[in-house]
């Protein structure tokens, strides 16, 4: 008979795993890999999330790694930016293009025959140097004319509609500075990468393994959603892996969880934690089956559907209870913070704390700082 596990346990072994009840004491790169790859579709995102996950985190030690290349960020997963580690991005990019990140939109058709011969040359044209996305698209320009006939008229087309951005946005180019200086800036240019691997069953083992790891357990209906892949995919994945399955209490539902990985009970206590937007911890689940950190009635406000965005949270007692902001006036910083209900006053003071200490982080070099918190 399966252990069955309740939202609480569920909740407390995703913080224990995502550095989130006591942060970890790691290097970036593997920090990285052991919290799953990490959102990075707004750039500012990943110091915010690795500072809450890492203890002593510095923002120069991220950039650090990806000048190095230890570090890659580019498109994967759900066609979304992600930062992995160099050497996982190989299987996770066979996983995204095996889930259908690909460089045409077709609406549903296939990509043209000679597609992978124009991405080769494309490769091989960028390799060794940062390239702007303009000249990107004037090279394929190039390429186009100087084999008329290769790609359908339709589908080159569809790519001038967008200026060949599809093109660019597959795992074979990841995002790199334009002047080569990594920072808070967004990197604006492209740097080839090779990006597949031939035997797509270690890829997938290594990147669902990757998965249950940092936010297991798990239901393979929630690894078919994060890796971008049909359930039927992560199901086949799951039974050739050697791992635990569990219960859920009130469901039905099968859960996958890596042998010996934490699962602290659900009364651990867990402390005040402020989460950048676009979250991994809140997207790697499918969209019902949130709750262990995301309470139904709090979805609407967290995501924006208008523009597909996933606000700045903070967790009380391990889920979401609000969100934040912050803002530089004349010098000073102020970190706002607007909870969803009214807080004890303890829980209020610990956030306060928090929410400076956070403040301090993102603004060090402000006048001065401050915490606000909006009355629920």
């Amino acid at each position: 008979m399966r252990t069955s596990q309740d939202s609480a346990a569920l909740n407390r072994a995703l913080l224990a795993r995502q550095g989130l009840l006591a942060r970890h004491r790691l290097g970036v790169v593997e920090a990285v890999e052991t919290i799953g790859a990490v959102q990075a579709q707004q750039w500012s995102t990943p110091p915010i999330g690795l500072w809450s996950r890492l203890s002593g985190f510095d923002p120069a030690d991220l950039w650090a790694a990806l000048d190095a290349g230890d570090l890659v960020t580019g498109i994967l997963m759900r066609r979304t930016l992600h930062l992995v580690s160099a050497a996982e991005h190989p299987a996770y990019a066979r996983v995204a293009v095996d889930g259908g990140v690909g460089g045409w939109l077709l609406r549903g058709a296939a990509p043209p025959s000679r597609a992978d011969e124009l991405l080769a040359a494309t490769l091989r044209w960028a390799a060794g140097k940062v390239r702007t996305g303009e000249e990107v698209t004037a090279y394929v320009e190039s390429w186009v004319a100087a084999h008329p006939g290769a790609l359908p008229d339709e589908a080159v087309a569809a790519q001038r509609e967008y200026d060949w951005r599809p093109f660019r946005a597959q795992p074979s180019f990841v995002r790199a500075p334009a002047d080569g200086r990594w920072g808070a800036r967004t990197p604006s240019g492209y740097r080839a990468l090779p990006a597949a691997m031939a035997d797509t069953g270690p890829a997938w083992e290594l990147v669902v393994r990757r998965h249950l790891a940092a936010f297991g357990p798990a239901g393979a209906d929630d690894v078919a959603y994060w890796t971008g892949a049909g359930v039927k995919t992560a199901k086949a994945v799951l039974d050739r892996l050697d791992l635990e399955t569990l219960g859920e209490e009130g469901s039905k539902r099968v859960l996958y969880d890596v042998p010996g990985a934490p699962r602290p009970g659900g009364d651990v206590e867990a402390p005040v934690r402020f989460l950048p937007a676009f979250d991994g911890a809140l997207l790697a689940y499918a969209a019902n089956r949130r709750a262990r950190i995301l309470p139904d009635a709090y979805r609407d406000r967290v995501y924006r559907r208008a523009n597909l965005r996933w606000l700045p949270t903070f967790l009380v007692d391990g889920v979401v209870a609000g969100t934040w902001s912050s803002s530089v006036k004349r010098g000073g910083a102020v970190l706002d913070v607007t909870p969803f209900a009214t807080l004890p006053r303890a829980t209020e003071a610990m956030l306060s704390a928090e929410a400076a200490d956070l403040i301090r982080f993102l603004e060090p070099a402000a006048k001065t700082h401050a915490a606000r918190i909006t009355s629920a």
